[in-house]
């Protein structure tokens, strides 16, 4: 995987969502490893370096919230985004509680999608290398106007334990 991008893994039982996703974020550049399940998602995730996760909640087998608490338990550094089309996760409920970015509804607009990831990758980047909002927010304020990649770029100069 490049190190010059965002390592998404997504995961949806949805074929042709799943592939119409990875399409859209490829071409924004990011990497995308796309999995139709929380089985391959596990493996994929001790495989290759994942950043951000992107996680359907319902599929066959292992759903999104028994994947997402098994990714949080052996990536406490790594953001989850829970993208839905059912309405019955609650994100504060205990057990979930401060282990997911933000949850978001299917269908989504693709620009919120990729700001979404940019955001919760600082967070990864934060959680990692064990940097506060205050210092992170100093490190970027010469470039919060500036364009996505921008901001991408400094991320990836400050995050010194990427695989």
């Amino acid at each position: 995987m490049d190190k010059k991008q965002i390592n998404v893994l997504l995961v949806d039982d949805e074929e042709v969502l799943l592939n119409a996703i990875r399409r859209r974020l490829q071409f924004r550049d990011f990497n995308v490893i796309a999995v139709d399940s929380g089985e391959k998602a596990l493996v994929a995730a001790r495989e290759n370096p994942v950043d951000v996760a992107i996680v359907d909640l319902k599929m066959p087998g292992m759903n999104g919230r028994e994947l997402m608490l098994r990714l949080k338990e052996e990536y406490p550094w790594m953001e989850i985004v829970i993208l839905t089309g059912h309405g019955t996760f609650n994100p504060d409920e205990v057990e979930v509680a401060g282990k997911i970015y933000t949850c978001l509804a299917k269908p989504c607009e693709v620009e919120t999608l990729q700001q979404v990831l940019i955001d919760a990758y600082k967070n990864t980047v934060m959680n990692r290398n064990r940097i506060k909002m205050r210092e992170m927010d100093e490190l970027l304020k010469d470039i919060e106007t500036e364009s996505p990649g921008a901001v991408l770029r400094k991320l990836k100069t400050i995050d010194k334990y990427r695989s």
